[in-house]
């Protein structure tokens, strides 16, 4: 993620718009289940600008959405869940934009540089170690599993006072369902997002 300009307050905001749009009217949900496309918008602020633009994407597009378009009670415990799919999604899609040069990628100090060590790790060791269909897998099912089965499977039982396993064994389906789904759009559109001609439209 580079410095917040202009550019990439207004891409976030575009971004965080997506994100209540897909997620509120784009999706299917019940009381205790939700199959949807919010992720899109997380993706894409991922690959683009990094792990902590994609964290405020998922945090501000879940708090606003349910302000704005309320379907039950707000639970700050589904924000926090939000931004940490976005980190994780930008931990493992995020690379250097492609204009920035490797004097301003090694020197954290100069214009251009990443803002963060977070983003600065994403673009350098994660993406290095491993090809993208891997980290790509490896955040659809951290996101899946551990963020949307477990976490947010608590947040429901504490919310409505439902037994955690009950609502673990109902809700296993639409981890099986969603995960593969999510892969496939996870790794079209960071193939198309990590074009070049398309990094120096997006990127700000």
């Amino acid at each position: 993620m580079q410095k917040f300009t202009t550019k990439t307050i207004v891409s976030l905001s575009v971004l965080v718009a997506l994100q209540i749009v897909l997620t509120r009217f784009c999706s299917f949900s019940a009381w205790n289940v939700r199959i949807g496309f919010g992720f899109v918008a997380l993706v894409i602020a991922a690959v683009v600008h990094g792990p902590v633009a994609a964290a405020l994407v998922g945090g501000l597009g879940d708090m606003i959405g349910a302000i704005a378009f309320p379907t039950g009670s707000y639970f700050p415990g589904f924000t926090l869940t939000q931004v940490l799919m976005g980190l994780s999604f930008g931990l493992a899609l995020y690379r250097k934009p492609l204009h920035v040069s490797d004097a301003n990628a090694v020197d954290p100090h100069a214009d251009g540089a990443a803002a963060s060590a977070l983003d600065a790790a994403a673009s350098s060791v994660l993406n290095a170690a491993l090809p993208l269909p891997v980290r790509a897998t490896f955040a659809v099912l951290f996101n899946q599993l551990v963020l949307s089965l477990l976490i947010n499977t608590l947040w429901i039982s504490i919310l409505y006072g439902s037994s955690f396993t009950g609502l673990l064994t109902t809700r296993v389906m639409q981890a099986a369902v969603t995960a593969p789904i999510q892969i496939a759009v996870v790794l079209t559109l960071a193939g198309i997002l990590r074009r070049r001609d398309i990094q120096q439209v997006l990127a700000a």
